[in-house]
């Protein structure tokens, strides 16, 4: 087994970027909120065959996005619509479907890339947009380790007052 480290960073974000940020979150969450609908109504919990049965809907709906939000859309539906089938087993659920309270957007490989250790780039529907991070002491840390390597997928996480770029490392 593999041992992974997360580690959250700040970023520096101009107020274009976060227009433009919010824009893809809304678009995310929509998805998000249809994918997780039609995965409880069709009983899926396969990322494989979610992605199978929607993955060209999404294109359609949404072809200004690139093609990777849906591919990690889906697999954060899964995740999501797994863990609540197993929470609604033991009785602990007080809904009969999954609420969408915090979006987290997840990014594959496709969707961003580290550029030195100032700045991260991000897809979006208008284009790749920069962020500046802020590393600090722990990221350092796990970024000049040769044992650790950044793997390829992240998270950006959209507060009400600032951007959070979490980088897994393994």
């Amino acid at each position: 087994m593999k041992l992974t480290r997360t580690v959250k960073v700040e970023c520096i974000v101009s107020s274009r970027n976060l227009a433009v940020l919010m824009e893809v979150y809304f678009m995310y969450k929509s998805m998000l909120e249809y994918i997780l609908d039609y995965a409880l109504e069709n009983n899926i919990k396969s990322f494989t065959k979610l992605k199978a049965k929607l993955y060209r809907e999404l294109r359609n709906t949404y072809p200004q996005l690139p093609s990777h939000y849906a591919y990690t859309v889906c697999q954060d539906a899964t995740t999501r619509v797994k863990s609540f089938l197993k929470l609604k087993r033991k009785g602990l659920t007080y809904t009969e479907k999954p609420e969408v309270k915090k979006i987290t957007l997840w990014l594959d490989d496709h969707l961003w890339k580290l550029n030195g250790y100032s700045e991260v780039k991000i897809a979006t529907h208008k284009g790749w947009i920069t962020l500046g991070i802020r590393p600090h002491k722990l990221s350092w840390k796990y970024m000049n380790n040769s044992e650790w390597n950044l793997s390829g997928e992240s998270k950006l996480k959209l507060n009400s007052s600032k951007v959070e770029l979490i980088l897994t490392f393994r």
